[in-house]
């Protein structure tokens, strides 16, 4: 179709496109030769972006006109030296799982396809082992196999690789836990109606969730099947109110302050959650203009605390503006943040610290006390 595009090459060994093969390297003997210790973790091919590059920010433009028949767009692979990855996985339960499938994918990049590999584990080892993996962030999940559903595990974790080889990655599965706790109504008033409670995954780039609860009248919730993992709590109405503006105070797991570190799920028993409610939060009414001055509907608009305070997921506030441009953000906590709105569709991964740099220019710097009401006038960030 007609449009401007980016141009990559991709190649993944045992890729499943048949004949498809990059020609060897020189035997090892050649690098004995030469007294070079042979490399350890393979041979990698990043990926090549037109005219000639590996980061895909700085690729240039294809512009494709109706009916035209482009030549020329050669792309070289350059032949690298990748590191190896290995380690084992570990069940914390009996049975022992019939399988574990392994898996390394590239986390962090806004243009796919990266670095992925794959690998059954079979046997009492768990032993496990990835080769020609290139310098970059990544994250390593596993999910093991039974006979039946209720086995199902998984375990997963961020893994920053560099030059040098990793060994001895130990991954420990172990069995959904039941999460309980409750949700404390401000001073002096009655719990909003229809909070429920959900747990997101707290890595970029991870979709997999934890579970959601609705909160009873007494704010008491349980969900009874959490797999293990690390969290973000946040607190959500189906009720969809714009005049209560309680907002999320704290959040304590026992000795653990889960609004700033997160909900952790893994091995032992799990306190019970809290979760605090505080009245009387700011309130802010986002205008989201063109470059003409006319109403931009259907504009997503993002709420994101600033330093230090940036982790804290449950601080967030969106809204989708309306046919006139406007929407607006309740039950804002108390400090500093930044403000951007994106066209309609836009998915922007608040769990990456480096997703709203390249818009910053775009934001509009805002301070809440408590029970502030603002006003704030608002053009799209482009996308590239």
């Amino acid at each position: 179709a007609p449009g401007e595009y980016r141009l990559s090459a991709t190649y993944a060994p045992r890729s499943g496109f048949d004949g498809v093969r990059i020609q060897p390297a020189a035997a090892a003997g050649a690098a004995h030769a030469s007294g070079a210790a042979p490399a350890s973790g393979g041979e990698a091919y990043p990926t090549v972006y037109y005219p000639g590059l590996t980061d895909s920010r700085q690729a240039g433009a294809v512009k494709v006109e109706p009916g035209a028949d482009l030549q020329g767009f050669d792309l070289q692979l350059d032949r690298t030296h990748g590191v190896r990855v290995r380690g084992r996985v570990v069940a914390a339960y009996s049975p022992a799982p019939l399988l574990e499938m392994v898996a390394l994918v590239s986390a962090g990049q806004r243009d796919p396809p990266g670095q992925q590999f794959n690998v059954v584990v079979r046997g009492t080892k768990g032993e496990f082992e990835f080769q020609g993996v290139l310098p970059g962030s990544y994250r390593l999940q596993v999910e093991a196999v039974g006979l039946d559903e209720s086995s199902r595990m998984s375990v997963h974790r961020a893994l920053e690789v560099g030059a040098l080889d990793i060994e001895g990655i130990e991954l420990t599965l172990a069995q959904p836990q039941s999460l309980s706790g409750r949700i404390v109504a401000p001073e002096g008033r009655k719990l909003p109606a229809g909070l429920i409670v959900l747990l997101q995954a707290r890595e970029a780039e991870d979709r997999q969730g934890g579970g959601m609860a609705q909160a009873g009248a007494d704010g008491a919730f349980t969900m009874p099947k959490v797999a293990p993992g690390e969290y973000d709590a946040v607190v959500a109405s189906t009720e969809g109110g714009e005049d209560d503006a309680a907002y999320v105070h704290a959040m304590r797991m026992g000795d653990t302050d889960a609004l700033a570190e997160g909900v952790r799920v893994g091995e032992g028993s799990l306190p019970p959650l809290e979760i605090v409610l505080k009245a009387n939060g700011g309130a802010v009414e986002c205008i989201v203009n063109d470059d003409k001055g006319g109403p931009v509907p259907d504009a997503s608009v993002l709420l994101a605390p600033d330093a230090p305070r940036q982790r804290q997921a449950a601080l967030f506030g969106e809204c989708r503006t309306r046919a006139d441009g406007v929407c607006k953000i309740v039950g804002i906590a108390p400090g500093e943040y930044h403000v951007y709105a994106f066209p309609g569709g836009t998915q922007i991964d608040r769990r990456d610290p480096g997703a709203l740099k390249p818009f910053e220019k775009y934001g509009e710097a805002m301070k809440f006390a408590e029970g502030e009401r603002r006003q704030v006038n608002l053009k799209t960030a482009p996308i590239e």
